[in-house]
């Protein structure tokens, strides 16, 4: 799915096998009728208005599943169970065998009869305070639907959001306000399958599907004292007051340390982009009330170990094309030479990429897959 502003980029995607659905954004800042959304939409982080051409992917009705992915995104292991789940009815065994292998983040919980979606959500942008959580918007597994697609299209339309974070802001008032990509697709899809088609969408595990590796712990500078150190999501539990039970929430995995092995898909956001060949570091921030969040908000080793397989995808890729193509497409001289443990000859220094060779002209990469 490619906005208007990058088509001309589409050629290159296409010469690697992607079709490529060029379409602008289906909802613009006049066709909004609430207020506070239409003034506010186009600055949030990110990316305003235009995100929404990812609910595009409900349009894709030739498939049984969309998978929705941004570009900075590895598939480690296959997606096999996911797609058992949707295709197969719960009386099915394929259907039995994959809900227990997958690993949800609350395995307690009931699974839905069917399940039309899964998900993650952002952990690292919630505070333990807050019962709404976004989704992140660079991974969602979808049965297409066109009447979805409308279903979002209208409400965004409508543009019930109430400014602010928290309870009583966001979508319909509901507390979907504040967070980042809140009035875009990561507050949207969150409202959608929370309220609107809800018990239709199953979370997947955060560290281990759509992994993104940053610190899923509270370290302030917000209420400091009174959450430090417990997980970011809300409590799960509560006190015979009805109160949540903070206390006790402080069992959430690690996902800067999760076994490689372990993770399906990884998003590098925190870690990130391969191929900007950045060694990953603490940031420092202009605020310094935010320096002990981010000294820690990822394990650099860890890091640079997710884009170590990045890398050895990337090579598999050009080995593949190399011999599908009979030798016509020949992989990048890997002489790079600069953290080759990681990089794995790819990169010269910091920004310093070595490009892959696009395939032969005419050249069909489905090929590479006996397609």
């Amino acid at each position: 799915i490619v906005h208007p502003s990058c088509e001309q980029h589409a050629e290159v995607l296409q010469r690697l096998g992607y079709e490529i659905m060029v379409r602008d954004h289906p909802v613009k800042k006049e066709d909004i009728k609430g207020e506070w959304l239409r003034n506010h939409i186009e600055s949030e982080n990110c990316c305003g208005s235009a995100e929404f051409i990812k609910l595009y992917a409900y349009h894709l009705t030739n498939h049984p599943i969309a998978v929705h992915w941004d570009m900075d995104v590895a598939i480690l292991h296959p997606l096999d169970d996911l797609y058992d789940v949707m295709i197969f009815p719960p009386s099915d065994p394929r259907n039995a065998a994959a809900r227990g292998r997958i690993e949800r983040q609350h395995p307690e919980e009931k699974w839905p009869e069917a399940v039309d979606a899964f998900l993650t959500r952002d952990a690292t942008s919630a505070m333990p305070w807050e019962e709404r959580t976004a989704v992140q918007g660079g991974f969602l597994v979808a049965r297409p639907d066109v009447a979805v697609f409308d279903a979002y299209i209208n409400f965004i339309k409508e543009g019930n959001y109430i400014g602010g974070r928290g309870d009583g802001t966001g979508w319909a008032g509901l507390g979907y306000g504040g967070f980042q990509g809140a009035m875009a697709y990561q507050g949207v899809v969150a409202y959608f399958y929370d309220q609107l088609r809800p018990n239709t969408a199953v979370e997947l595990n955060v560290c281990r599907w759509n992994q993104v590796a940053a610190d899923v712990l509270w370290r302030g500078p917000q209420r400091k004292n009174e959450h430090h150190l417990q997980c970011r999501e809300h409590p799960r539990t509560s006190l015979p007051n009805g109160q949540p039970d903070y206390a006790s929430n402080t069992r959430c995995e690690d996902c800067r340390n999760t076994p490689v092995a372990s993770v399906k898909t990884a998003h590098y956001t925190a870690c990130k982009k391969p191929w900007e060949c950045k060694v990953a570091h603490p940031r420092v921030p202009r605020d310094k009330r935010q320096s002990y969040r981010l000294e820690n908000l990822v394990n650099v080793t860890y890091c640079m170990e997710l884009v170590r397989e990045w890398f050895v995808l990337r090579r598999e890729f050009e080995e593949a094309l190399e011999v599908a193509s009979e030798g016509k497409a020949k992989p990048a001289s890997r002489t790079g030479g600069y953290e080759d443990g990681y990089f794995l000859g790819y990169c010269h220094r910091e920004g310093g990429y070595v490009a892959m060779e696009p395939p032969p002209d005419g050249f069909d990469v489905k090929r590479i897959y006996g397609m």
